[in-house]
Order: C-alpha cells, then structure tokens, then sequence
C-alpha cells in the first residue's frame, strides 16, 4: 500500500503510509510526509546547499534508530561530495518528502554550505540540561539569554529555537572565514565564557560524570563534519516534537521544549533572513584575545 504526495514540482510515493512511527496508534508515516511537506517552505531557507544525514527509524522510534550519512538516493536528489564522500542536500520539498518514506523522522546538517564546505557560516551552541524537567529548561532558558550576551559583547548575532528534546539551541550566523575547527575553538571559548558565569549550575565538561548534574555548555555541534539537528526537524520522541525557531520574545513564555509538533503552522520563520545578520567569527576570536 502507497500513497502519493504531492511536492512542489513532484509526486512522491510514500510507502505504508498508516505505519504508525512514533506511538501505537499515533503519528503516522503519511503525518510525518505531510508535515514536511507542509514545512518545506520555511525549512529550505535554513538546510538548503548543506550536507545532511538522515537518522531513521523503519520500525518506528521503539525500535531504535540508526544514522544514514551517505543514503542511496532518486537521482533526482541532489548528492554533494564533502570530501569525506557523497552526502546528500535538501534542495526540495519532495526531497524532505522522500525522507518521510524512508522512515527518516530526524534531518541533521552541517553548519556549512556550498560554495564553503568547511567555513562555517552558523555555529550552534547546545544548551543541554542534566534531566528533562521544568526546572531543567528554566535553566536553559537562562543559559541561552547568557549565550546571547556573550555573543553580543563580541559582535555576534543570536538566534534561539527548541530542540524538541531537553533544551535549546543558540544560532549564531557567520562570515564564512574560518575552518570548521576554528570555529569550533571559537564556540568552545564562548562556551566557557557563558559556564564561568554560574560555574555552579553550568559546565563545558563532556563526560556525564564530570558534569555532576550541571548543565552541560555544548559547543560539540560545531567542528569538521559535525551535525547540528535541522530546524524545523521533527523529533524520534513520543508525540513528535519538532525543533522550532522561536524568537527571543517567545523564549520567557515557553513551558518546554517539545511545545511543538506536526501540527506547527507558521508564515513566517523566525530565522529568515538570518544571513543579513552574519558577523565576522575572525573579529569576535580578536577581541576574545
């Protein structure tokens, strides 16, 4: 059994459209191709020109996943050597709809683009609490207005979304003039600079038992061919979450981050016009010294 959906310019088959993928009885295959459908419009601007990889879950999310870095594709589906081998982009909707098919529920991305590969033009820090509570995201909702004062003291711009798992992610756009390592050193400096503030509660330190139960600072994301959850990517939790753009308006009022889901209708991206907005990384590490 098959149904087809329409996207943009093409008609994508979607296989088993009815098997549920996230709870017995819940969110459906066809949901999640409807929704990406749906949300393409909005999640182009932010995953087009990037390698990404797919994390799938053909037997739904109780089943576990895997990641799929270099998938056989439709040769309609455009393929990017990154020069660690062929990765494949999302240029369109029908592309997000394929992936539907294939049971990918999460898109990840690299945080540069062509013609860059390799020179960041975002870097994203992970605000990535100990446990998923209501006092776990009050803390990362405190964390984030830090990151954004850091960036600002540096000249950076700050942009925040859910993660629709236990936090937040703060993006920052970039001129493409450093490495992805350079970058990276970059976030891990911010990094540290936004844990020192309440040394107590926060950490930069990788390993869980390190980090005795305080929010871990995360600049991981950030590095050669690391991947960052896509926005406006739906989640492998129950309910399917989805990790949404929100403005620094919406941030005080949220109650979690898994607020959104399939349902999510916007107009407009609170990450549009992002790029107007990209900084230059080599000025901020000069004033970090």
């Amino acid at each position: 059994m098959s149904t087809d959906v329409r996207a943009g310019r093409r008609t994508v088959k979607v296989r088993r459209p009815d098997k549920p993928l996230f709870d017995e009885g819940g969110e459906t295959k066809a949901d999640l191709a409807e929704y990406y459908a749906r949300i393409a419009p909005l999640m182009l601007a932010q995953v087009r020109d990037r390698p990404v990889a797919l994390q799938r879950f053909p037997d739904g999310i109780d089943s576990g996943g895997f990641f799929v870095k270099h998938p056989s594709t439709p040769s309609w589906v455009r393929q990017v050597e990154t020069g660690h081998g062929w990765m494949m982009q999302c240029q369109d909707a029908a592309t997000l709809v394929w992936c539907a098919d294939q049971a990918a529920i999460e898109i990840h991305m690299w945080l540069s683009k062509e013609p860059n590969l390799g020179m960041p033009d975002r870097m994203v820090l992970d605000l990535d609490p100990p446990e998923a509570t209501a006092a776990g995201f009050e803390a990362c909702k405190a964390t984030a207005w830090d990151v954004r004062a850091e960036l600002d003291d540096l000249g950076l711009a700050a942009y925040v979304m859910t993660t629709g798992s236990k936090g937040l992610h703060v993006h920052s756009p970039l001129r493409p003039e450093l490495t992805d390592q350079e970058v990276r050193d970059l976030a891990e400096a911010i990094a540290d600079r936004v844990a020192a503030r309440r040394p107590e509660e926060r950490t930069t330190k990788f390993r869980k038992a390190a980090r005795r139960g305080r929010l871990f600072v995360d600049y991981l994301r950030n590095g050669r061919d690391q991947l960052a959850v896509a926005p406006y990517s739906v989640r492998a939790r129950p309910g399917a979450p989805v990790a949404a753009p929100i403005t620094w308006e919406e941030l005080d009022g949220l109650v979690s981050p898994r607020v959104f889901s399939l349902d999510l209708r916007r107009e407009e991206c609170p990450f549009a016009g992002m790029g107007r907005h990209a900084r230059s990384p080599r000025k901020a590490r000069a004033k970090l010294g």
